[in-house]
């Protein structure tokens, strides 16, 4: 009988515990069985997000390359694609990736302002990578370069500390300093930048250094 009396009583402290604390326990596992589908479901949409974003993107690029002259058309859709991609996925990486081809196709186009709206919109966005905002920087002191605003040239690039495209940023060094009188200057930066630049490049940079050495002859 005491065994017995036992049973009941354990069942009994079961039924009393369970009247306590049942109710607490049935809302905390909804909470959690909540938590986790809300965390799946909440990534799965990111992954899509991802995936849209970055479709639309590569759709974007290829465009961009597979053109050699954009009609307006084609200008257009390209524009209507990457202000998608900068209104619906600003949070996402492809948005200032979008706003530098945009850039391109603008200066193809010989649209300055435009093209210097979305390498400002690079230069600004959380979102780009360091080496992506230098590029965005660099690009923006060419347009600056062919308007003649020397200042605000000269602060951008004062602005960038060490770049991945060292050859640019001493060719566009040497450009300045060229616009701005100072061949010595310029001649020390181009030749950096032929040290440091694909033979291509260096060719081209090497005339700019050939015409200021025949200057002083």
């Amino acid at each position: 009988m005491a065994e017995l009396r036992t049973e009941e009583e354990q069942v009994e402290a079961i039924k009393n515990w369970w009247q306590e604390n049942g109710k607490s326990l049935v809302v905390t596992l909804a909470v959690v069985v909540s938590a986790v589908f809300g965390w799946r479901a909440w990534q799965s949409n990111q992954d899509a997000s991802a995936a849209t974003a970055s479709a639309l993107y590569e759709s974007l690029s290829a465009s961009v390359e597979a053109v050699q002259q954009l009609d307006d058309v084609q200008v257009t859709s390209m524009t209507h694609l990457g202000k998608q991609l900068k209104d619906d996925f600003g949070s996402s990486a492809y948005a200032p990736m979008a706003a530098m081809v945009l850039a391109r196709v603008y200066v193809e186009q010989g649209d300055l302002v435009a093209a210097q709206n979305e390498l400002e919109y690079v230069i600004s966005s959380e979102k780009a990578r360091p080496t992506l905002i230098e590029l965005a920087k660099l690009r923006k002191i060419q347009i600056l370069l062919g308007q003649s605003e020397l200042d605000a040239a000269a602060t951008l690039l004062a602005s960038i500390d060490d770049t991945t495209y060292s050859s640019l940023f001493y060719e566009l060094s040497g450009d300045l300093a060229y616009a701005q009188g100072d061949a010595a200057k310029a001649r020390d930066a181009y030749r950096l930048a032929m040290e440091s630049s694909d033979p291509q490049t260096r060719s081209l940079i090497q005339l700019k250094y050939d015409d200021l050495a025949s200057g002083d002859s």
